[in-house]
């Protein structure tokens, strides 16, 4: 019987590797996805296989990426998401701007799930092994 195969949910994270958190996010990450065909972070939950997409500063996110992740979480999170700002075209604006400076304002770590809607702020690794196992399978 033909079937058609489920894409993979694609995962990324903005990473800093000069923090020692994010570098922590990433290391979870990698395990998790080496694991995906086995069981869980946890040992007791099969998960889903999906494609990690580490962008590393001094990279920041695009103006499209940054209004997705805002749906996602809220906009009155703006300023969590991007240091300074109040609003989004505020937010987009300081991000445009470029250099080094922009991308300090960008919170590192920061975990997006673009096929489901979802994002993580920081480094709560609660919040991160719960959206790597809710992913559909």
């Amino acid at each position: 019987m033909f079937r058609f195969h489920k894409t993979l949910d694609v995962l990324t994270l903005f990473h800093a590797p000069s923090n020692p958190a994010s570098t922590k996010v990433l290391n979870l990450l990698r395990t998790a996805s080496a694991r995906a065909t086995g069981s869980g972070l946890t040992g007791k939950k099969e998960i889903a296989t999906f494609e990690l997409d580490v962008i590393e500063a001094p990279a920041v996110p695009t103006p499209d990426q940054l209004r997705s992740t805002l749906e996602f979480v809220g906009k009155n999170r703006v300023g969590e998401i991007v240091k300074g700002a109040k609003t989004e075209s505020e937010a987009v604006r300081l991000l445009k701007q470029g250099g080094l400076a922009s991308s300090e304002r960008v919170l590192r770590p920061l975990l997006v799930d673009w096929n489901n809607g979802r994002a993580v702020l920081g480094a709560d690794e609660k919040a991160i092994k719960n959206l790597v196992e809710t992913l559909p399978r």
